[in-house]
């Protein structure tokens, strides 16, 4: 039996082109299906077309000469096939004596191809040879043991589709949207008028749409089926600037952008971290437990272990934070949000306690969801306050909730910015729900701490220069003179955000950095 190109890992893999045909093929594919089809049925049936080509090829040539075999003889002006080249055929223009010391004496025949390039090969070859066929094996086009074109898929699947979408993506006839492709000239014409109308869809109603609650009112051709009218729609959607695909995985959902809160396009400098270098195995037992408390989305894998879909969860709520109106997207917390295939996406946070509704934002790339500001200062919520998530059956509505208890007026820390620092005052804050002491600091001029810290970030401040300056602050508001790693975390990232590990890597291993026990620690500048 012949050995199909198509059936070896080198074809698809080395060999595998795009050709005109190719694309004659899959216009003809798609204009027949009429409606968008993805790039592996697409991949599919360009495998399919190059095993039939071959197919053909080999049965036309097999009738033009015959196979050639290393174990048979051949004449002057003798056609022969050859199927490792491709099934070319060439002329036998001479011969000479050959002779192999394993196999003895043999023929060497001149074999000319229609490009006028002549080389030499074997024939009358005694002995074994991967070329020659088995004695009484007439079956030159059997399949028994052939791939099919969906097993070759799954195999070469993934390359096919590699180069196939380069391909397409070159030409201008094609256009695809979310893996789906069609062919331009058969989209539903979307004009400017019906994309101002789309526009103001969006603002009459004031949230997201999907693609296929604009149609009513588009007037779209009623001949067109409604998925080529969705798909043919968010291509232009797609096209024009105003508009934002602000849906999750499988579906699309639109918005404008200049309606989307500015925190969700740029992200506030607070909350965004910056990667700092550290030495994790510098830290000590007792802290890594305190990094795995703080929660922080910081934290990866390697703090806080796999995320696994969770239904709910409590988390306190961190200084970057409680300034933004955000909440953190954690190791804990990421699974009980839809995730973003794009930047943002909308969801609706509902406080169970009221049951009043906030639009809200996930913002993947960021790892933040907004939306909460008016709900902390609602509740006066302070820095640390233990905040519940609860996923609902609609997996875009996720329930807030604290554990309120009566309004008191507690001693607590507060940032103030003196002579161009950062130092700290026990003032009595209003705080009517549970809450972690520890990580609880307010601010007395959030403005003149804005500007702190674009001082501090202007001058590259480390790390540690943050911490040798907030330490002894801290400290003297202590009768113990100490200061809680918790605590330190917190007035660390009023200046800088960064996650737990880099500041407890310095905690462990500086020597002016002196542990007192749990979790307390003083600052000795005479170490420095």
């Amino acid at each position: 039996m012949i050995q199909r190109r198509t059936q070896s890992e080198a074809y698809w893999y080395e060999q595998f082109q795009v050709t005109e045909e190719d694309i004659e093929h899959i216009s003809s594919v798609l204009l027949d299906e009429a409606r968008p089809l993805p790039l592996a049925t697409l991949a599919q049936a360009v495998i399919e077309r190059h095993c039939q080509q071959e197919e053909a090829l080999i049965a036309a040539r097999l009738n033009q000469g015959p196979i050639y075999q290393p174990k048979d003889e051949y004449e002057i002006g003798q056609k022969i096939i050859f199927p490792a080249l491709n099934y070319i055929i060439g002329q036998v223009i001479g011969s000479r004596p050959g002779h192999n010391p394993d196999d003895g004496e043999f023929t060497v025949i001149q074999v000319e191809f229609e490009d006028g390039q002549v080389r030499e090969f074997a024939s009358a070859l005694k002995g074994e040879h991967k070329l020659n066929r088995p004695e009484g094996d007439d079956g030159i086009l059997e399949q028994a043991d052939l791939l099919s074109p969906a097993e070759l898929y799954e195999r070469y699947g993934d390359v096919v589709e590699e180069v196939l979408a380069e391909a397409l993506q070159e030409r201008e006839e094609f256009i695809s949207f979310r893996g789906q492709w069609f062919l331009q000239d058969l989209l539903v014409p979307i004009d400017i008028g019906r994309l101002n109308i789309a526009e103001a869809l969006v603002e009459i109603k004031g949230r997201p749409l999907p693609t296929a609650e604009f149609l009513p009112d588009l007037d779209l051709p009623t001949e067109t089926s409604e998925e080529l009218q969705i798909f043919s729609l968010n291509c232009a959607l797609q096209a024009d600037d105003r508009f934002d695909n602000v849906g999750d995985e499988g579906r699309d959902i639109w918005y404008l952008r200049r309606m989307t809160p500015e925190p969700v396009i740029s992200p506030p400098d607070v909350l965004i971290l910056k990667p700092e270098p550290y030495n994790r195995r510098a830290i000590t037992e007792d802290l890594l437990l305190i990094e795995r408390e703080i929660d922080d989305e910081g934290s990866g894998e390697e703090v806080m272990g796999p995320s696994r879909p969770l239904y709910r969860t409590t988390i306190s709520l961190i200084y970057p934070h409680r300034r933004c109106g955000t909440l953190p997207l954690t190791v804990r917390t990421r699974a009980l949000f839809p995730q973003p295939t794009d930047h943002h996406i909308p969801v609706v946070l509902v406080d169970k306690q009221s049951g009043d509704k906030m639009q809200g934002w996930v913002v993947g790339e960021e790892s933040f969801v907004y939306g909460l500001q008016e709900w902390y200062e609602r509740y006066r919520l302070p820095v640390g306050a233990h905040i519940k998530l609860e996923r609902t059956r609609n997996p875009r509505v996720i329930a807030v909730t604290i554990e309120p208890r009566r309004l008191k007026h507690l001693w607590s820390r507060v940032a103030v910015v003196k002579d161009g620092r950062l130092t700290f005052q026990m003032r009595k804050l209003p705080i009517a729900c549970e809450y972690d002491e520890q990580l609880t600091i307010g601010e007395d001029d959030p403005e003149a701490i804005d500007e702190l810290r674009r001082q501090v970030q202007q001058r590259g401040d480390t790390i540690l220069q943050i911490m040798q300056q907030i330490m002894p602050e801290l400290i003297q508001l202590s009768p113990q003179g100490t200061v809680h790693a918790k605590t330190i975390y917190s007035a660390v990232n009023i200046l800088r955000r960064t996650p737990p590990g880099p500041i407890f890597a310095l905690l462990s291993s500086e020597p002016a950095f002196q542990p007192m026990g749990g979790g307390y620690w003083t600052f000795d500048p005479a170490l420095l």
